[in-house]
């Protein structure tokens, strides 16, 4: 989505009203004035356009996550997978793995795990069966809808 569209539009539009000014220098001034005052207005609204056409859109795509991105400055659509949280069969815990952290990145784990309201254990295990269905999938989505 490119604001640029939007901008000369107005442009066109301010132009085409100028010409009822006559060569007026003052009219003339007004009208870049209102320009450079619209030009964030006119950003902020395409970013709020490309949110509610992302929300739209995610509504008819089911299992799809649709998110706004800015690339080059410009709000473009993403279309992710649904991230289903991870599922895991904690009648079957037998193995065991030791792990050497620095303290400081234990004391991440720990905070994102008492976030989440899991203990440090569940948490880790969560985590990283998340990544394996990630990377074992093979049937990862990723692409972009632009407008």
């Amino acid at each position: 989505m490119d604001a640029n569209i939007v901008i000369t539009e107005i442009e066109r539009a301010l132009i085409a009203q100028l010409r009822f000014a006559g060569e007026d220098p003052v009219v003339a001034d007004a009208a870049e004035a209102i320009m450079v005052g619209l030009y964030p207005a006119v950003e902020r609204a395409v970013m709020r356009l490309a949110e509610q056409a992302a929300a739209e859109a995610e509504a008819q795509l089911p299992g799809r996550q649709v998110g706004v991105e800015l690339r080059e400055g410009m709000p473009v659509l993403a279309v992710r997978d649904a991230e289903t949280p991870a599922s895991i069969d904690t009648d079957d815990l037998e193995a065991r793995i030791t792990l050497r952290l620095s303290d400081k990145l234990k004391g991440v784990l720990e905070d994102a795990a008492d976030e989440s309201g899991d203990s440090m254990n569940t948490f880790v295990v969560k985590t990283l069966t998340s990544k394996a269905k990630e990377r074992g999938s093979g049937r990862r989505y990723k692409g972009t809808i632009e407008t």
